[in-house]
């Protein structure tokens, strides 16, 4: 863990500069947020490659649309290149190449169901950030209400998808189902805590994990640990188990069927 954080340090490092170069004087704010900055207390809160690191980038007034929507493919090919060459070659003795995810804010605020992170839950890497773009506290639970009905909807195509997949193919399926499992518990809680969505929101998996058992969930705890312990089997695997994405995939399903059925109930 200690060698993973040095690697997602590099990482923000190098796409700060990389950014700041290739859009001289159209950024704004550039910042992180989502488990690669949070705390990790234990090996659950932070799985390489498992985990992605989020940047978000907000462009001037003059480039609203931004421009990393102009791109051309060569360039973006390029700058992808440019990424892992510096990685590799400053980070010797990494663990991982991290794997990023850059989104345009600018894009963001065209979508009304996104929420934007108070100031200090962000890592600013480049610029200022506020607040401005808070809602309130049950706009959020309506919110993580809708998105845990969406992933009821998306469960019952899973069992079709997966039965005659092998290979390669497991990647794509595990791809489809890593990004809705880390945040349902916590839009679960949302829905069950007397305190601030933004909060619980600011939470690691530890932390989301020991409050799934004060809350008499222990059931549900187990098959979201289970999940991010088997990504470190398959990331130590290199990624060539397929009997690792089965277990990833079952306690998948399992996290987010547990999951809509507590909220059926509540």
């Amino acid at each position: 863990m200690t060698v993973a954080r040095k690697d997602v340090r590099t990482c923000l490092t190098i796409w700060k500069n990389i950014l700041l170069e290739e859009f001289p004087e159209k950024i704004e704010v550039i910042y992180s947020k989502g488990s690669a900055c949070k705390p990790w207390t234990s090996a659950i809160d932070y799985v390489p490659i498992i985990s992605d690191v989020d940047i978000h980038v907000r462009f001037t007034n003059s480039n609203q649309k931004g421009p990393l929507n102009h791109l051309s493919l060569d360039k973006a090919l390029d700058i992808s290149q440019q990424y892992e060459n510096l990685f590799l070659n400053k980070r010797k003795e990494s663990l991982h190449l991290p794997r990023t995810q850059i989104v345009s804010v600018n894009k963001l605020i065209e979508d009304s169901s996104f929420i934007f992170p108070r100031s200090e839950d962000i890592l600013l890497l480049y610029g200022w950030y506020d607040s401005q773009n808070l809602v309130v506290d049950d706009t959020i639970r309506a919110l993580d209400k809708e998105n845990v009905l969406t992933d009821f909807k998306y469960l019952e195509n899973v069992p079709g998808s997966v039965f005659d997949r092998t290979g390669l193919d497991y990647w794509s399926l595990f791809r489809r189902i890593n990004w809705r499992i880390s945040p349902a518990p916590v839009r679960l809680l949302t829905q069950m805590l007397p305190i601030s969505p933004y909060e619980i929101w600011t939470w690691n998996r530890s932390k989301i994990v020991r409050e799934l058992i004060k809350q008499d969930l222990t059931s549900l705890a187990k098959s979201y640990q289970d999940y991010y312990l088997t990504g470190w089997k398959l990331f130590l695997a290199d990624f060539s188990e397929t009997k690792y994405y089965r277990e990833l995939l079952n306690h998948g399903y399992s996290v987010l069927s547990k999951i809509s059925l507590i909220l059926k109930n509540l």
